[in-house]
């Protein structure tokens, strides 16, 4: 995802636009006839949360990274914004958009996404794990750095696509993509693509 962010600048395009485009021609000209993925499903979580988060209309110093997923039959799709306060990233606000089919319970369905949400920023920005001849070093919770409330974004705003879809996954389709709209966004906020794990690590580095 982060690569797409890449691809887009290159050629001056914009990165929910750029992925669009590239669903676009996937589905007119599918390779293969068996995939694993809806290219429409796909383009619509993007074009939902390009609507629902104003992507174009980004507040002033505010920065701005998307991305999206696809696992369990379901589709997921995340925009970030990140401002920057003493060298810091402050999570604002992230418009989270899924394609699950039919949503039976919207409040645990909203529930769990925003579950996704707090732990996937928590496990890019603070999560590691160190080993020592195989062994983890971090044995209890006071050597493991975990999200704090106030690390938490400000608002987390879900939204699900309607349709008549058999339910399928939940849980696990919103937790990746929010990795690679953080690393995007910060990116956007400090000029440096964020490869590694834990994030915060790189934030910090002295130059």
């Amino acid at each position: 995802q982060s690569f797409l962010d890449e691809l887009a600048q290159a050629i001056g395009k914009d990165p929910i636009d750029f992925r669009i485009d590239l669903l676009k021609k996937a589905k007119a000209n599918p390779v293969g006839k068996n995939n694993e993925y809806d290219a429409a499903r796909y383009m619509g979580v993007l074009e939902l949360v390009k609507e629902k988060s104003k992507w174009t209309a980004t507040p002033k110093g505010t920065h701005r990274g998307v991305a999206a997923y696809f696992c369990h039959n379901s589709y997921a799709a995340h925009v970030v914004d990140v401002t920057m306060k003493g060298g810091q990233p402050v999570i604002d606000k992230v418009v989270s958009v899924l394609d699950c089919g039919i949503v039976v319970n919207p409040d645990a369905a909203k529930n769990m996404v925003e579950g996704a949400v707090i732990d996937g920023i928590g496990n890019c920005l603070f999560g590691g794990l160190k080993f020592d001849k195989g062994v983890v070093t971090q044995q209890n919770l006071n050597q493991y750095r975990m999200i704090r409330m106030k690390e938490a974004p400000k608002k987390i705003d879900v939204h699900f696509v309607q349709n008549g879809i058999d339910p399928t996954g939940l849980g696990e389709p919103p937790f990746p993509p929010i990795f690679a709209a953080l690393a995007n966004a910060l990116y956007k906020a400090t000029g440096k693509r964020f490869y590694h794990q834990p994030f915060i690590n790189e934030l910090n580095k002295k130059a």
